[in-house]
């Protein structure tokens, strides 16, 4: 059978202009730490969805005017809305849709996950906003549902982004992806820092575009781990081959004159 081959463009989404990607936004209840991603992505989003609490973490930012009052869903089991929060997304000229959903078995980020997909009538890819933040357990729970809700071999349901103040996540499926981490005539948005996890099971791995680069290479948790790798300052494109599904990880670039939230 012959390899499956992604392209991947992550750093289209972070652009301050409009993105020629179509995603969605989806807003955690996590520390919102980094104010100018989070106003390009708002700009860019085709759809802006919060997660129960990940609402009032929007309605709290120091620097709220307005300008992320066009939110367009709020959906959970709701035990973390502030009742305040609430009425003022639900009063805005075109209101926040609330979504009261009580399925016990089903965490806030995969009910708006489940909410999106069902409102849209083609795949559409999502950029989760607050990741890997709070509590270790929280941030492992927030890694599972990568694996939970991209289990297709082919994203077909569409990609799912985790973005948090310091990085971007997102899974690679068994096979080779090319993942553009500069894209010409565009801003810079990522660091060199790079790591590849294999956190569901052993992977093999062959990496080309980064400093240590490795060939047909075990991995696994409690063995070896690509992290802290780092991408080779000219390299624009980098290339990973993987036998399983791996998690790929790349640090942020702060943005030059424009402060946290």
């Amino acid at each position: 059978m012959p390899t499956k081959e992604f392209e991947w463009h992550p750093a289209k989404l972070l652009q301050d202009h409009d993105s020629f990607q179509e995603f969605a936004l989806l807003v955690l209840n996590q520390p919102l730490k980094n104010g100018a991603i989070l106003r390009r992505l708002w700009k860019n989003a085709k759809l802006r969805v919060a997660a129960d609490g990940g609402a009032n973490r929007l309605h709290d930012l120091s620097s709220f005017q307005g300008k992320f009052s066009n939110l367009q869903a709020i959906i959970g089991d709701l035990d973390s809305l502030s009742p305040s929060v609430r009425d003022f997304y639900s009063s805005q000229p075109t209101p926040a849709q609330v979504i009261h959903d009580t399925d016990q078995e089903s965490a806030d980020f995969g009910k708006a996950i489940n909410w999106i997909r069902k409102s849209q009538d083609n795949a559409l890819d999502i950029v989760a906003l607050g990741g890997i933040g709070g509590r270790v357990d929280q941030g492992l729970s927030q890694l599972h549902h990568l694996y939970l809700f991209q289990s297709e071999a082919d994203y077909a349901t569409g990609r799912i982004y985790l973005l948090s103040g310091a990085s971007l996540t997102f899974l690679l499926k068994s096979g080779t992806h090319k993942i553009h981490v500069q894209e010409d005539g565009e801003d810079i948005v990522f660091g060199k820092h790079v790591g590849i996890i294999p956190l569901q099971e052993p992977s093999r791995i062959t990496t080309k575009g980064l400093e240590w680069d490795v060939t047909d290479w075990e991995s696994k948790i409690g063995g070896k781990l690509s992290t802290s790798n780092h991408v080779l300052p000219r390299t624009k494109c980098v290339e990973i081959h993987t036998t399983k599904d791996v998690l790929f990880t790349i640090a942020l670039r702060p943005v030059d004159g424009e402060e946290d939230t």
